[in-house]
């Protein structure tokens, strides 16, 4: 059985193992707090849709009445997540950190750092042009096509342009240590996005 929970990227600290420093990143995974209860029969397919994330103020009219009915705080967000073993599926429920195994392996899903428009230098690590005196080509790409056949820019060439802001997999972290009472999940490695950012934790 699958088990998809949403947190926010605190950051990232290191651990101590005996005298060994393992890099660690932490994430809080307040309680995801079902909002509506997809069934077979009605949607098609089952899930549950989840409130995740930190409090918000404002939503529009619509969303504001999704949350009322449900009797649940507004959240940053509204997510899809499989039904877990466990879990009463129940507008209202709770699911969270304790979910999880920590003896398990887990996948994280979010989405990268935006760039914005950037170089071939900072896209693709080229090495650049000689940076001599005189020499006005230091971060250019140089040369992208070809001859008189086939007289064209080959698809596919790494160019500049958008850089980031991209959905990411992380695939098999390992999971350092879980704190229910904090909701704080602990794993071993770096996962996309900044800090602050809306992340998954997908776990089977």
């Amino acid at each position: 059985m699958t088990v998809a929970l949403y947190g926010t990227k605190v950051g990232m600290t290191r651990v101590y193992v005996g005298e060994v420093a393992v890099p660690v990143t932490v994430i809080q995974c307040l309680p995801n707090e079902v909002v509506e209860v997809k069934s077979k029969d009605k949607h098609g397919f089952e899930a549950l849709k989840v409130a995740v994330g930190k409090r918000r103020r404002k939503v529009s009219k619509p969303l504001a009445g999704e949350y009322k009915k449900a009797d649940v705080a507004i959240r940053q967000a509204l997510r899809e997540v499989p039904v877990a073993a466990g879990v009463e599926a129940k507008a209202g429920a709770k699911l969270t950190v304790g979910l999880l195994d920590s003896k398990k392996l887990c996948d994280v899903v979010g989405d990268t750092k935006g760039r914005g428009f950037t170089g071939v230098v900072k896209r693709w690590n080229f090495s650049g042009q000689p940076a001599s005196h005189g020499h006005m080509g230091e971060r250019r790409p140089g040369s992208i096509g070809a001859r008189m056949d086939p007289a064209r820019v080959a698809p596919g060439r790494t160019m500049s342009g958008q850089y980031g802001n991209e959905r990411v997999t992380v695939r098999n972290l390992k999971i350092v240590s879980i704190d229910a009472e904090n909701h704080l999940v602990v794993l071993k490695g770096a996962i996309p996005g900044p800090n602050g950012a809306l992340v998954e934790i997908k776990q089977g």
